[in-house]
């Protein structure tokens, strides 16, 4: 059986099923499913539920990295097929890191943005495999305008990581680089997921 590439999907825990954030990370989990992919998400609300009910309905598979902190807001989403737990925040960002093929970055606030620079940085120093960093959506093009400045990121660091159009285009540009990416090897799993068949 061939296996399916691993994509983390980085966002918010405050989005609402009204949101747009929400419609948009659900979309995104729906197309990288049918692209052949397989989603990981922190495994909780907002963003990170839209994406995997999104993925699930397409029939892909979800991977949820839930910490041991967030725990009292609530357990994994019902997406949820393969939790992953992790002890604190440092792990979880760990593993998210490691064991993806690639990533998309939906709306969200300094969580996501501590995913989104941890990742920058290692494929920027080869900290990982290479693969791609996709940020999904137009605000994220002033995000990457404000750190093009001397004194803050310097030109060629922005090679590695790309502003998708729709969610069509950023699960295209998040499975471009699969190939060459070699992802560590996941460990043993933890707890399945609370609808686990």
């Amino acid at each position: 059986m061939v296996s399916r590439p691993l994509i983390a999907v980085f966002g918010s825990s405050t989005a609402k099923e009204k949101d747009p954030a929400y419609r948009l990370a659900f979309e995104l989990g729906r197309e990288l499913a049918i692209a052949g992919a397989d989603v990981m998400t922190g495994g909780y609300s907002g963003t990170m539920e839209a994406c995997s009910r999104g993925a699930h309905e397409a029939g892909g598979h979800v991977v949820g990295v839930t910490v041991e902190l967030f725990e009292r807001r609530g357990g994994a989403n019902r997406w949820v097929r393969e939790r992953v737990h992790t002890p604190n925040l440092y792990e979880r960002l760990h593993y998210l890191v490691e064991h993806a093929a690639g990533f998309v970055a939906l709306p969200g606030s300094i969580g996501t943005l501590t995913e989104v620079f941890l990742t920058w940085t290692l494929l920027s120093v080869d900290g990982r495999a290479r693969a791609p960093l996709v940020l999904l959506g137009e605000h994220w093009r002033g995000f990457l305008d404000t750190l093009h400045h001397p004194d803050m990121v310097l030109p060629h660091l922005f090679e590695y990581v790309e502003v998708g159009e729709s969610p069509r285009d950023a699960a295209r540009r998040a499975l471009g680089g699969e190939r060459n990416a070699s992802a560590s090897p996941a460990p043993a799993r933890a707890a399945a997921g609370p609808d686990r068949p």
